[in-house]
C-alpha cells in the first residue's frame, strides 16, 4: 500500500504544511500519520481518532493545540482513512480484534518516539487507547473524549445489537455492512454527532474531495470485536497496570455511548482517572459549537497544566 499523501479541500480548516508517514505495524500493515507540525514547546500531542474519522478531520483540532504549544500528529487508525483497509486478498484491514489496534497504536507511539507525549483520543479511539494503556502502554498524560466503553445508553440496543452480530458471524457474514455508505456525513439534519452545520461539512468535503477517504462501514465482525474488548476492560484487576494521568470528557447527553459506564471504568482504574462532564454536547464534542468545545479545552487544559508542568525554559 503506497497512497500515503494528505487530502485538503480549501474548506478545511488544517495548518499548512501537512505531512503524511508511514508506519508498519507488527503484522506488516500500514498506518498512514498525519504531522500537522508545531512547535513543540509542551510536547507532542498524538490524535486517535473514532470510527470511521480520517484524520484530516482534526485539522482545526491540531491548530488549537498547536497553539497550545504543542507538537501534533495524528494517526488514521486500520481499516479507514488511509491506513490499511480490507481487501479480498488482504484481511488485514479487517476490524475483528482489538488486538491489531492495540499493536496499531504502539507502532505509532514508537515511530514519534515523543519525551512528553499526550494522546488526544475519540471514542473507538478512546476504547483502543484505554485498552493499550491497560496493557502497560506509556504516555505522560491522556485524554479522552466520549470513550466507547458501552455503546448506546440502552441496555436494549445493546443487546439486540450484539445478538445480530453474534448471529451474522455465526453464519459466515462478518463482513456483511450494517451502517449505511457514508453514515451521517452527507447530511447534516437529523445527524447525532454535533449540533455545528460547519463542523459537520469537514468530514462531508473530504469525502467528496477523494472518494480514497470513502468510510468504513460498521460489520459483524467490528461489532462483536467491541464488545469483546469492551467486557474485558470491565473485568476486575483489567486496569491495574494503568500508570498513566487519564482525563475522561464524558457526555451526558450522548446517543452513541452509555456516559454513565465511564464512573464504572474510573472506579477499576484507582485514582489515575478523573471525568469532566458536559451536558448538552452531541457525541463529537471537538466537532462541535464553540461553547461546547471551549468546555472541553478548559478541561484538558486543566488536565495538562496538573499533569504536564511546562519545562522550565517554556515558563521564563
Amino acid at each position: 500500500m503506497s497512497d500515503i499523501r494528505v487530502i485538503k479541500p480549501p474548506t478545511v480548516p488544517m495548518p499548512e504544511g501537512v505531512t503524511a508517514h508511514a508506519v508498519k505495524s507488527e503484522d506488516g500493515a500500514i498506518i498512514r500519520v498525519l504531522h500537522f507540525g508545531g512547535t513543540g514547546e509542551r510536547g507532542t500531542v498524538l490524535c486517535v481518532p473514532g470510527w470511521a474519522e480520517p484524520a484530516e478531520k482534526y485539522g482545526e483540532v491540531a491548530l488549537d493545540l498547536i497553539d497550545r504549544g504543542f507538537d501534533v500528529w495524528c494517526m488514521d487508525p486500520r481499516g479507514q482513512g488511509l491506513s490499511q483497509r480490507l481487501r479480498e486478498d488482504d484481511a488485514r484491514g479487517r476490524f475483528d480484534s482489538f488486538d491489531k489496534h492495540i499493536a496499531d497504536l504502539s507502532a505509532v507511539v514508537d515511530y514519534l518516539d515523543a519525551d512528553r507525549l499526550v494522546i488526544l483520543a475519540h471514542s473507538m479511539g478512546g476504547l483502543v487507547t484505554l485498552s493499550w494503556l491497560a496493557e502497560g502502554g506509556k504516555a505522560d498524560a491522556v485524554v479522552l473524549s466520549a470513550p466507547a466503553t458501552r455503546i448506546f445508553p440502552a441496555m436494549w440496543q445493546r443487546a439486540g445489537v450484539r445478538a445480530l452480530a453474534g448471529a451474522l458471524c455465526s453464519v459466515g457474514l462478518k463482513d456483511m455492512p450494517l451502517s449505511k455508505e457514508g453514515g451521517e456525513a452527507m447530511e447534516f439534519e437529523g445527524n447525532t454527532l454535533t449540533s455545528d452545520p460547519e463542523r459537520h461539512a469537514i468530514l462531508r468535503d473530504l469525502l467528496i474531495a477523494d472518494e480514497a477517504l470513502t468510510l468504513p462501514r460498521t460489520t459483524p465482525a467490528m461489532v462483536a470485536a467491541m464488545h469483546r474488548q469492551q467486557a474485558r476492560l470491565h473485568q476486575e484487576g483489567a486496569l491495574d497496570k494503568l500508570s498513566v494521568p487519564v482525563l475522561i470528557v464524558s457526555l451526558p447527553d450522548d446517543t452513541w455511548v452509555d456516559s454513565s459506564d465511564h464512573e464504572n471504568i474510573r472506579k477499576l482504574a484507582r485514582d489515575w482517572i478523573t471525568i469532566t462532564e458536559v451536558p448538552g454536547s452531541k457525541h463529537e464534542i471537538l466537532m462541535e459549537r464553540d461553547e461546547y468545545r471551549d468546555a472541553f479545552w478548559d478541561a484538558f487544559d486543566a488536565h495538562i497544566a496538573a499533569h504536564l508542568p511546562q519545562r522550565e525554559a517554556d515558563s521564563t
